[in-house]
């Protein structure tokens, strides 16, 4: 039996060691297959990884490249690449706490034929303070293990259901899971989609014990925040992944509909002139905009005039610097 633990990494010299240590002492009744695909770093990262695959060349399977591949596709490599019965996940600035994770998680599986995927609780790491805190998603497991309720219902707003670093599942899951259009139609993340469609196809099981750490940086929220060059990019690309989804499994929600892909990508990119204080670029987007729901007909009211429009920006900063303290 082995578990496969796949690990991506990319200018991370100050925290994989600590992610690869924290894999490599995990104990149990298997056999262990790490993973790593380094992304062509710009700091020591690389040499880091490199003395780990000599100290442990049976374990340790170090993915070389030329140049730098970008999260999903570098994700995608290293998916194909492992071959254990079980799959792991961690990234390179995170790391486990219990030198027993795995093989609880492979002794659950095991007692729980029916689950495919296994995950635990954890902490996150608040670096700016430097607090460990308890709790990270799935901050509230679903008893009956279909997590396609949370995925696929119209409640549904965005989000995983669980931290990838917390997750032990069946490598016949990736069968379902074709990682080459993740990556050709530009997915921002791969965990959404993949916890998706393996939430189609099995149940899954929880622990309670706290197994992982997942550090939460000041920076964390720079990828999707409005000053991020590839702020529309993201979005779009996360749109792509409901487009995907809703045709892969013929849904007929509402919030994966094109109308609320339409309004949803219009609001994004309102938000963005919002955020830049460019009114006549809101204005222009407003008056070219072919949709007419209930947030496009709200900013239309909030950019009626310059002085409204500037009164809602500072007023969506304030809340937006309130919000992110309270999350970091």
């Amino acid at each position: 039996m082995t578990i496969s633990v796949a690990i991506i990494t990319y200018n991370q010299q100050d925290t994989i060691a600590q992610t690869l240590d924290s894999i490599l002492c995990q104990k149990g009744d298997f056999d262990l297959e790490v993973v790593i695909g380094e992304d062509c770093s710009t700091d020591n990262t690389w040499a880091i990884c490199q003395e780990y695959a000599e100290s442990y060349p049976e374990q340790v399977v170090l993915l070389e490249n030329t140049h730098n591949l970008g999260i999903m596709a570098n994700f995608a490599r290293v998916m194909k690449a492992c071959t254990g019965d079980y799959l792991g996940i961690c990234a390179g600035d995170d790391y486990w706490c219990d030198e027993q994770k795995l093989q609880k998680q492979l002794d659950y599986l095991t007692a729980h034929p029916e689950c495919g995927v296994c995950t635990t609780g954890g902490y996150r790491y608040l670096v700016r303070r430097d607090e460990m805190v308890p709790g990270i998603a799935p901050l509230q497991p679903i008893e009956d293990g279909d997590v396609s309720k949370h995925y696929f219902s119209e409640s549904y707003l965005g989000g995983v259901y669980a931290m990838p670093l917390t997750m032990v599942f069946k490598r016949e899951l990736l069968q379902h899971i074709d990682f080459d259009v993740f990556v050709d139609r530009g997915f921002p993340v791969e965990d959404y989609p993949m916890q998706a469609i393996m939430a189609m196809h099995t149940k899954w099981g929880h622990i309670d014990d706290l197994t992982v750490v997942y550090r939460v940086y000041t920076e964390s929220a720079t990828f999707i925040s409005y000053d991020h060059p590839k702020y529309l990019q993201y979005h779009f690309g996360l749109m792509e992944i409901r487009r995907y989804l809703r045709d892969k499994f013929a849904l007929q929600l509402h919030n994966y509909s094109e109308d609320y892909i339409l309004e949803y990508l219009f609001y994004r990119e309102y938000l963005l002139y919002l955020f830049q204080g460019k009114y006549r670029k809101a204005k222009a987007l407003i008056s070219t905009c072919k949709i007419n729901t209930p947030k496009v007909k709200q900013a239309k009211k909030l950019t009626s005039n310059w002085l409204i429009f500037t009164v809602f920006r500072w007023y969506k900063k304030i809340s937006l610097i309130k919000d992110f303290k309270n999350r970091s």
